[in-house]
């Protein structure tokens, strides 16, 4: 008997201390993710077939987002939420902040990027001019560029815009610059503007490194627009000359920024990225009547200010019937478009309850 009380105290015993144990050492169980993959397949899924079967390209076209939205919310369960965004073509509006502008600056605006309801591969765009003073106005919701003519109140609302910029809004500066201007200013740093010698040579789309043929490079884009705009193709517009800026002595930075330069090493128009915003800055030119048959040059170059401005805009717009913020936890998949041009469709979801 004292035999068998020793073997179950140690029965006994050996029990106690496994339990005692598990108090320090968990069991490590790893949460399946299927769930949310399968969720993500599905959403692709969606998005691949309104591809295929030309719903996206019809949709998108036409800004059609009560169809669209229809279509994805059959598609997905009703347990999740989605936005649509579509990046690389310009969206339905256009709405440009003109900072501190006079009538006769929103006239001449106006003149330039006449017509402002206009086609680009078939996909509708209109463009909206509104005035602000900075100093005593807020940004309006819905703006997607800021607009100016006088370059000293670049840095006046210097705060503002880098605020602006940081949402993704774009920043516009068409006027005529001197050494002091640029370099480490906020003109110089918006910008990215160094100072050369002075120049009045004629200006053409930047043709380094491929020139308006690669993609990588904003001139690409803008060069792009503008064939478009003047009903030409983007080969017939490489060499177009540009003749009416006045003299520039900003530098040429070979850097993949610049839009328009001269022989020698100049440049008329910059572009600029920070953050998620896009600048450009185009020297000022001798505007005549935008509209004479003689006008010839100054139409070439409202044209360029305009494809510019398409491109500053951030080529982006949302498709949903309302505006949503997604939850913390979302699911993003996106497909290339080609339909006259190369855009993405990207579709986000998340759970409703998450």
């Amino acid at each position: 008997m004292k035999g068998f009380a020793k073997i179950f105290e140690a029965i006994v015993a050996s029990i106690i201390l496994l339990a005692s144990l598990t108090f320090f050492f968990t069991p490590n169980v790893q949460k399946s993710e299927w769930d949310s993959t399968a969720l993500q397949i599905m959403a692709e899924d969606a998005l691949e077939s309104a591809y295929l079967n030309g719903t996206l390209t019809r949709f998108v076209k036409t800004d059609d987002t009560a169809q669209l939205n229809a279509f994805f919310s059959e598609m997905l369960p009703k347990t999740v939420d989605f936005s649509i965004e579509v990046r690389g073509i310009p969206g339905k509006t256009i709405n440009i902040v003109c900072v501190g502008c006079s009538q006769t600056n929103l006239d001449d605006l106006s003149a330039i990027v006449a017509n402002k309801d206009f086609t680009y591969k078939k996909k509708n765009t209109s463009i909206n001019i509104q005035t602000l003073d900075l100093t005593t106005q807020d940004i309006p919701e819905g703006a997607g560029m800021l607009f100016f003519f006088d370059k000293s109140k670049i840095a006046a609302h210097q705060t503002k815009i880098n605020d602006f910029l940081g949402t993704g809004g774009g920043v516009f500066l068409l006027s005529s610059l001197d050494s002091t201007d640029v370099g480490n200013t906020p003109i110089g740093n918006t910008f990215n503007l160094t100072w050369s010698g002075i120049t009045s040579l004629q200006g053409r789309f930047e043709d380094a490194d491929g020139g308006i043929f690669n993609s990588d490079k904003p001139s690409h884009f803008i060069a792009r627009y503008y064939a478009n705009i003047s009903t030409r193709h983007l080969p017939n517009v490489q060499t177009d000359p540009f003749s009416v800026f006045v003299p520039t002595g900003i530098g040429y930075q070979a850097d993949g920024k610049d839009i328009v330069k001269t022989p020698d090493g100049r440049s008329y128009v910059r572009s600029n990225q920070i953050g998620r915003g896009r600048t450009i800055w185009l020297n000022d030119y001798n505007r005549v009547d935008h509209t004479c048959a003689s006008c010839g040059p100054t139409r070439d170059t409202d044209n360029l200010t305009k494809a510019g401005i398409m491109w500053v805009s951030g080529e982006r717009s949302t498709l949903d019937m309302i505006k949503k913020t997604p939850a913390p936890v979302n699911f993003k998949s996106s497909i290339f478009v080609f339909d006259g041009d190369v855009y993405i469709v990207e579709l986000t979801i998340w759970r409703i309850f998450f």
